[in-house]
């Protein structure tokens, strides 16, 4: 826990002083706490993302960034402390009921940080990704070697230049930072909805913590999900925020945290409505501001394309490539053409055999139906739309809060003809959620109540072991180290593929499992399953590994 304090305290100084810079350039003032550390997050993303075109995130990616901080620590002076100073007045102004439970959170967050990361993911991906930009940056073809690798996102870079691999192994911990900041930002909103009698959006946003069970699930791993959940709470009352009067900040910093959604995950493209609707509707008020946004837009666009081309081959990743448009480094037509089918199919948890036969209505009744978490999800989903539904006459006088639902409803018909899981859908079942709890529970007392028993449910799962429940159980011997970056032993063996040399773990028996295998690794039943049915192996295109791979047609 220690050891992730010091790198968390390091990492906020650097995104401070980068998010003072972002907002004095773009010329934005008095910008909201929490939202300038996103800003600086944002932009120290897009820097590490194009230094990961050239070179790879490492100790001289980190050394420029500090000099780069501190330069800007010189120029920005007197911004910054004024931030600090008025930092320390808003925390001044939580009434002692919500310090402390900003205190519990903040304990429980780093507690659940420094424990054993227990999500699949994490072990089949995010560790690999992350190790190969620390080692090479962004490489030719990576996803040749691992389909999963082709996923790689701007969070994932995020992680990859706070994670000081060339001192320690251990840091992977962006996640309980951001949720740490997400939690400051709605108790901050829920302390001034109780104490000045304020925007009732504010009451909406404030239960945001209520969900910290669900939420803290994806704390120890660097999981993309859970930025897009806190980010996405924040865009939604951005947008109604500045939906009837719009500010420079309002537009600037809602484009910038759409921005930021996209790099770092493709499946939150349809956010980009929420700013697109505010400028055409302010379009008198914002238009000169154009620039200032098209250059956030550009970059972040730019990015993403280089990044797709280069590690697939395909700059439209994840959808299917147009064969004009790809690398020599391209995954094979009818690899890429299986996989897309399958993420379709695996949606509707059925074999693409079972989709492509099947009626969307046989599709989605079977989704309902499904069981575990999946169906239980997927149900919360349809109840959340029609209770919202029920309600909507209360809604109606905001047109903000109909658009919101109007575009929940197209995410969910995007993921019917995509692959809809779940996951991909719960910032706007947690948005709704929020309006509809709202109408419940006003009261003070009912609403503390409420989040000392979310907060105490949390201590469950991080402190004590459930049986057929996979948790990541704390232990003291965390205090000052966290656990490893991954709940596997790094134990593998080396096999030769004619020019490459591959590292397959021993201890890992799911498909897609790598865990903390040394570069290059692949799971043995993944290896094996391309030989079979695809006639393929991996190469490396060169001798460097920097030069990335191929797949080799085999007899």
């Amino acid at each position: 826990m220690l050891f992730i304090l010091l790198s968390w305290i390091y990492i906020l100084a650097i995104t401070l002083v980068a998010g003072v810079s972002i907002n004095r350039l773009l010329k934005l003032q008095d910008v909201n706490h929490i939202l300038v550390l996103f800003h600086g997050l944002f932009g120290i993303s897009l820097l590490a993302g194009f230094w990961s075109v050239f070179s790879a995130i490492n100790w001289q990616f980190c050394t420029f960034l500090l000099f780069f901080i501190i330069v800007l620590i010189f120029v920005n002076t007197s911004q910054i402390k004024n931030y600090i100073n008025s930092f320390k007045h808003e925390l001044e102004k939580l009434s002692k009921f919500f310090k402390m439970i900003l205190i519990v959170i903040f304990i429980l967050v780093l507690a659940q940080s420094a424990s054993p990361p227990f999500l699949l993911d994490n072990e089949s991906y995010y560790i690999q990704t992350i190790a190969w930009l620390n080692e090479f940056g962004f490489v030719n073809g990576l996803i040749n070697l691992h389909l999963f690798l082709g996923q790689t996102s701007g969070w994932h870079i995020l992680q990859s230049a706070f994670n000081f691999s060339f001192l320690y192994n251990n840091f992977n911990d962006i996640n309980g930072l951001c949720l740490l900041l997400g939690n400051y930002y709605v108790i901050v909103k829920l302390n001034e909805y109780y104490k000045y009698k304020s925007n009732p959006l504010n009451l909406v946003v404030g239960l945001f913590p209520i969900f910290n069970v669900f939420l803290f699930q994806f704390d120890s791993s660097p999981s993309p999900d859970l930025a897009v959940y806190v980010l996405s709470l924040i865009v939604f009352y951005g947008f109604l925020m500045n939906y009837h009067a719009c500010s420079k900040n309002g537009i600037v910093s809602l484009v910038i945290l759409t921005s930021f959604l996209i790099l770092i995950k493709a499946t939150t493209l349809v956010f980009v409505l929420f700013p697109l609707i505010i400028y055409i509707k302010h379009y008198k008020h914002v238009k000169q501001y154009t620039f200032k946004i098209s250059m956030v837009v550009f970059l972040t666009i730019s990015l993403i394309i280089i990044k797709n081309i280069l590690i697939t081959g395909n700059p439209i990743y994840p959808l299917a490539g147009i064969e004009g448009l790809k690398a020599s480094w391209s995954l094979p037509t009818n690899i890429e053409t299986y996989f897309y089918n399958y993420a379709k199919a695996y949606g509707y948890a059925v074999t693409p055999e079972v989709y492509n036969t099947s009626s969307y209505v046989t599709l989605i009744k079977g989704w309902i139906l499904q069981t575990g978490i999946d169906g239980l999800f997927n149900k919360l989903i349809l109840l959340v739309l029609v209770l919202f539904l029920l309600f909507l006459k209360k809604f109606k006088s905001n047109k903000a809060i109909l658009f919101i639902y109007g575009i929940a409803w197209l995410q969910l018909f995007i993921l019917f003809i995509t692959s809809p899981q779940f996951r991909f859908y719960v910032p706007f079942l947690l948005i709704l959620s929020l309006f509809l709890i709202a109408e419940f529970i006003k009261s003070e007392k009912i609403v503390k109540s409420i989040l000392v028993v979310s907060t105490i449910l949390i201590t469950i799962p991080l402190f004590f072991t459930i049986p057929n429940l996979k948790t990541s159980t704390f232990l003291t011997s965390y205090l000052i180290e966290p656990h490893e970056n991954s709940q596997f032993k790094t134990e593998y063996k080396t096999l030769n593929l004619e020019n490459t040399q591959i590292n397959t773990p021993t201890n890992i028996e799911f498909f897609w499992g790598t865990g903390n295998t040394k570069l290059p690794a692949l799971n043995k039943q993944q290896l094996d399953y391309f030989k079979t049915h695809f006639k393929v192996m991996p190469q490396q295109r060169t001798e460097n590994l920097k030069d990335g791979f191929y797949l080799k047609e085999i007899d």
